[in-house]
């Protein structure tokens, strides 16, 4: 215990360094030139202004729960964006605030962004789907005649409590997928009546096709028990980690917290007397992804001196700032640092493995991703650039013969396109943008490359392959020197992580007939809880991967080839993808199914890589 309760008086810097996420695709900016409103330092936090951010909708790709990281595809251009949702960051879906893990993939949403430090729109205030923008106007859709034989319903917009009464008719698409609501329960489209108020979900929405609905609500007091049910599943989600804010000042023993919601007025209904003053709890240490280490453990007793509502202003502000006199200053209460607060009575429990920053069961957590990363959260330890900060000062530059330390390289993703394994050299396209890159690999103890998670050279990884390539500059400046060449599939086998198959579809709005998209979650394996158990953490995140035609799957045998018919739901995956661009999606190239395969496919590469060895084994001197 007392191991447990040093880890959160001091900082600790795992030696295993991070798999950096792909990273962020800049949004089309507006046509007005503008000034960067970088992101707040820790030392001086701020929540960015309303309208300060750029909207831009599209459709939810993909999200990483634990890092609160995602991919939106453009419904105007067909690019995927990527965005990082700050600490106060939130999302809105059935007009309440919502966890990511409740946010349906595939739907159509509308996305706020403000800019990062490199003036990209790639940072997420907030996002609403369809449902949450009418009925946080109070808008419906009454309506007027059912076309079940066209697969549409032909609606009135309007207003009941503005008293508008007509704001424009809409005609709502359905397909074979659409569900319904009434109340509590699925209904058929049989069963909607002409005079229904109607509020629904998109997707498939592009600029040249309107989308289909994916759910509809009917009545009003439908519509109130899906926000109502919503809004009951966020608290509890809430009330388990704790209210998140961040640390505005510590003066002697006291720590002052402004509060993070998307929905001050709700949020002083729910937690205004948990944060009155005079009242108690614990305050926990958390990170920038409002994750904690072991609240159980290192949680400090608090109570509330003082506590005080402030103007909302700024997204993701609560409205709530709380002054705590508590028991011990720790490392974390610091300026600008983000805290969790459990109020009296609340247990103080762990987040899940995988969400928490400390494992247990075994002794350290089992997915490098989802390590603490040092060049993120305290970047003055590194004396150079890294992908996570420090703008201001140069990268890291190779030194022959020295490693480079971790956090120094430059990652990119993309499609490799050509390769000299004589020279270890090559040529890739960058995902999103399809810049051509000319790399070449560091000399041999410097520069390495990992194929189906093994030792390779760049003649064993097929052209076409998406890779994630570690670069430092060359004597020009550019990025050409490649420490390390990986794949996919090394990607996901060093993260211990499958994809589990959740549902299979045909690809909406695409040319191909034979495109299907598979909805999967991110799986991390079995750990021991506290009472010795071995159980499943949930989820870590979830994305849409496409396969086609030329996709070849494996699955019972490495040596006989399966068929796209015969993946099915709970399949646990491992892929390797092509590159992903503007309106060419990344598509799987190969698909693993089945942990046994997996382990087979793992011992054949081990094998495979032996026997390159002692083929390539200096013969030893004749005595």
């Amino acid at each position: 215990m007392q191991r447990r309760l040093l880890h959160a008086l001091c900082v600790l810097l795992p030696c295993s360094p991070l798999l950096p996420p792909a990273y962020a695709q800049a949004a089309e900016a507006p046509a007005a030139a503008t000034t960067p409103s970088s992101p707040a330092a820790p030392s001086s936090p701020a929540f960015p202004a309303h309208h300060s951010d750029q909207r831009i909708s599209g459709e939810l790709v993909s999200i990483d729960f634990i890092r609160r990281i995602g991919q939106f595809r453009a419904t105007k251009t067909g690019n995927v964006v990527e965005f990082t949702l700050p600490p106060y960051g939130t999302a809105q879906y059935l007009n309440s605030e919502a966890s990511l893990r409740d946010l349906p993939l595939g739907t159509f949403f509308l996305f706020f962004l403000n800019q990062d430090t490199q003036g990209g729109w790639t940072r997420l205030a907030t996002m609403q789907d369809q449902y949450t923008m009418d009925a946080s106007h109070s808008f419906t859709y009454r309506l007027d005649e059912v076309k079940l034989a066209e697969n549409k319903l032909l609606t009135t917009k309007h207003s009941i409590s503005k008293k508008q009464e007509d704001l424009g008719k809409k005609e709502l698409l359905l397909s074979p997928a659409t569900r319904y609501w009434r109340g509590a329960d699925q209904i058929r489209p049989e069963d909607l009546k002409p005079g229904e108020e109607l509020l629904y979900t998109l997707t498939g929405k592009t600029s040249s096709n309107p989308g289909v609905c994916t759910d509809i609500w009917a009545g009003v007091e439908t519509h109130a028990q899906a926000t109502k049910q919503m809004r009951e599943k966020f608290d509890a989600f809430t009330k388990h980690r704790g209210l998140p804010g961040w640390v505005d000042k510590t003066e002697g023993s006291t720590v002052t917290v402004t509060f993070f919601s998307g929905d001050a007025k709700l949020y002083q209904t729910l937690y205004g007397d948990a944060l009155a003053q005079g009242k108690g709890g614990n305050l926990c240490v958390a990170n920038q992804d409002l994750r904690t280490w072991n609240p159980g453990v290192d949680k400090d007793g608090c109570s509330i001196i003082s506590s005080e509502k402030i103007p909302p202003d700024g997204y993701g502000n609560s409205g709530i700032r709380a002054t705590f006199k508590v028991s011990n200053m720790l490392e974390g209460f610091r300026k600008g640092r983000v805290v969790r607060f459990f109020g009296s009575g609340w247990p103080t429990k762990d987040q899940f493995y995988g969400e928490s920053l400390m494992g247990y069961g075994f002794g350290r957590l089992q997915t490098p991703e989802l390590d603490e990363n040092p060049a993120k959260e305290y970047p003055d330890q590194f004396p150079f650039r890294t992908d996570f900060g420090n703008e201001h000062l140069p990268w890291y530059q190779i030194k022959p013969g020295i490693a480079p330390p971790p956090f120094a390289q430059h990652v990119v993703l993309g499609e490799l396109t050509k390769v000299d394994a004589a020279t270890r050299t090559g040529q890739f396209k960058t995902d999103r943008t399809g810049e051509l890159m000319d790399f070449s690999l560091l000399p041999q103890n410097l520069g390495a490359v990992k194929y189906l998670n093994t030792d390779a050279t760049l003649g064993d990884v097929p052209v076409g392959t998406r890779c994630r390539f570690h670069l430092f500059q060359d004597e020009q400046g550019k990025f050409t020197k490649a420490s390390l060449v990986t794949d996919e599939f090394t990607r996901l086998a060093t993260n211990a992580m499958t994809y589990r198959v959740e549902s299979i579809q045909p690809t909406p709005n695409s040319s191909d007939p034979s495109s299907v998209t598979v909805n999967v979650s991110w799986q991390i394996p079995e750990v021991k809880n506290y009472n010795g158990d071995m159980e499943r953490p949930p989820d870590i995140g979830r994305s849409l991967i496409r396969l086609n035609k030329d996709t070849k799957v494996w699955k019972g045998k490495l040596e006989t080839p399966a068929a796209l018919k015969d993946l099915a739901v709970g399949d646990a995956l491992i892929i390797n993808l092509t590159g992903d661009f503007a309106n060419a999606p990344a598509v799987c190239t190969e698909v693993w199914v089945g942990t046994d395969l997996h382990k087979a496919l793992a011992e054949a590469q081990k094998n495979k890589a032996k026997l390159a060895a002692g083929k390539n084994a200096i013969p030893a001197p004749n005595k």
